[in-house]
């Protein structure tokens, strides 16, 4: 049969899923999706949450602390994609749905089986246990209710749960999934801490802000007492959080609303952001405060590289401005997703000179091509990486490490973000060793955390692309990595092997096991890697081998003999 006459027989067999992406924008439609669990609804994350470098992107379902729960399809559609990952989602299912959505449940330990056996088949034809498998059309549907798989802990879980997402199929965007009406209860309204003025004829990142505490008054609203500001420009920001009713963990904010009388000037709402902008929360926050061990301020209007459609009021750059040395009343009103709602009475009032702002060398500015040099080092950042504008700062300082081949070059600070990567080059300060030259790593240091990237040779410098900054320094790696882990020769008793992979860099490149000169699927958790027998490994005398590479190119190869 060609793929023309099985598409047209598909299309016979399941009308409502195999067009289900050309449907139109899908609305909020209450009732549509069910709870993916069978036990009463409890979250421990919300949509919109802040994260390092990201926002959470769903909802994680409490699975009562507990592995192995069913879950179940949201709703009818068909199983579009499985991804396998050692990180972040670990097993994950995608169901597309007739209404033009997508749902996403992450961190499963299994799939039901049938779509279990496809994947696993997948994985040896690539000989590769990690995947991403855009599944045909129609091949697994689903109706609203059926067992998807069992809940787990896998990827970047940091307990048991399910990862939930509602996406907009052809965007790809990720919807709020409280806007659907699942019946989780709740009647806590927001908690506001604190407001912020930022004076935006400066950088938000060469300044500290005017913070000032919310006060609770005996009606539940709030107030702030803001003292005369000297700045005409103000960026004003948050910091508040929101709850769950009987759920003791805090969650992120829905809709943040700043209002001079009737009228709505600035604010944010959570809800279609993509996994493309989600780094844009280094934007949304107040960056320096909270990488310097400060709380999460969210600004009611985006900074000038924020590229998030979140702010429905403003547009980059914006800023409310005090024309005159009056005092002004504002509010700022906090909701979330079920309508409970706090609000915030201030005052703005700014002196009657605006100080003017400092003048310092080497101004970068967020939709510039901006490239700095020396001898010894370059940098190059391309449009839109900066949120802000900066005033660039570097030095260096001898290297001093036996492993070490240049300086250490401190590029700005690590309380600075940046949205995508940067070309760093790096020239050597004394002759490296030719077994070493296909050895040389980049490592950057940012407060405390090391990376390392396989450095790249070219016009006498070595470069590597980052998106932090910090301090960087080549070294060299010809230290292959270690495996130890093996349980013995006689495995007759045993269920599974595991290695585990220790590197001087962290940074494992490829994992490889062959079975008897067959390639062996090992599961990755982290630095660990388990194979679990099966039918792969029958009983009797193998021959098992593991090849390991790190991120500078060593390699370890180790042979085992056992019986089964």
């Amino acid at each position: 049969m060609n793929k023309l006459s099985l598409l047209i027989l598909l299309s016979f067999l399941f009308p409502c899923t195999i067009f289900s992406q050309q449907s139109a924008k899908p609305g909020y439609v209450k009732g549509y999706f069910r709870y993916p669990l069978d036990i009463s609804p409890r979250l421990n994350a919300n949509f919109g949450e802040m994260r390092p470098n990201h926002f959470h992107m769903g909802l994680d379902l409490y699975t009562l602390k507990k592995e192995n729960l069913p879950i179940y399809a949201a709703a009818e559609g068909y199983i579009s994609k499985v991804k396998i990952e050692a990180g972040g989602f670990g097993n994950a299912i995608y169901i597309a749905h007739p209404n033009g959505t997508t749902t996403l449940y992450a961190h499963m330990n299994d799939f039901y089986p049938a779509l279990q056996q496809y994947v696993k088949q997948q994985q040896y034809k690539t000989e590769s246990w990690a995947q991403e498998l855009e599944i045909p059309v129609g091949l697994f549907p689903v109706k609203k209710g059926d067992v998807i798989g069992m809940s787990g802990n896998t990827g970047g879980s940091q307990g048991p749960h399910v990862h939930f997402e509602i996406r907009e199929t052809n965007t790809d965007k990720c919807l709020n999934p409280l806007l659907w009406g699942f019946n989780i209860p709740d009647n806590v309204p927001p908690v506001i801490y604190k407001i912020a003025f930022y004076d935006r004829n400066r950088s938000v990142y060469e300044q500290n802000p005017v913070v000032v505490a919310a006060v609770r008054t005996a009606t539940g609203s709030y107030k702030a007492t803001v003292p005369r500001l000297n700045f005409n420009k103000v960026l004003v920001a948050i910091h508040a959080t929101d709850q769950m009713s009987g759920v003791p963990n805090t969650n992120g904010v829905f809709k943040a609303t700043l209002f001079e009388g009737p009228k709505p000037l600035a604010g944010f709402r959570m809800d279609g952001i993509s996994y493309d902008e989600t780094r844009y929360l280094n934007a949304h926050i107040d960056y320096k405060t909270k990488s310097a061990g400060g709380s999460y301020i969210q600004f009611l209007m985006p900074l000038p590289g924020d590229a998030l459609e979140i702010y429905p009021f403003s547009k980059p750059g914006a800023f409310v401005e005090l024309k005159d040395t009056a005092a002004h009343a504002y509010r700022v009103e906090v909701q979330d997703p079920y309508g409970n709602t706090s609000n915030l009475q201030f005052s703005l009032q700014r002196s009657a000179y605006n100080y003017p702002s400092p003048v310092q060398p080497n101004l970068m500015r967020p939709d510039e091509l901006n490239v700095y040099e020396t001898e010894n080092m370059e940098l190059y950042m391309p449009e839109h990486l900066l949120y802000d504008s900066i005033y660039f700062k570097y030095s260096s300082a001898p290297g001093g490490q036996p492993n070490a081949y240049s300086a250490v070059h401190n590029v700005h600070s690590a309380l600075v973000p940046v949205h995508s990567n940067f070309t760093i080059r790096i020239k050597p300060d004394r002759t490296i060793p030719y077994n070493l030259r296909e050895k040389i790593l980049i490592r950057k240091t940012t407060s405390g955390k090391q990376t390392v990237k396989k450095a790249s040779w070219g016009m006498g410098k070595y470069s590597a692309e980052f998106r932090e900054f910090g301090t960087f320094q080549l070294i060299a790696d010809d230290l292959p990595p270690v495996l130890s882990g093996f349980p013995g020769s006689s495995l007759t008793a045993a269920t599974k092997i595991s290695f585990y992979v220790k590197d001087d860099n962290v940074l494992i490149r490829n994992f490889r096991a062959e079975l008897d000169g067959k390639w062996l699927r090992f599961v990755q958790r982290g630095n660990t890697f388990t194979y679990v027998f099966d039918e792969k490994c029958p009983r009797g005398e193998h021959q098992l081998t593991i090849s390991v590479e790190d991120e500078a190119g060593n390699k370890t190869i180790k042979y085992y003999s056992f019986t089964r």
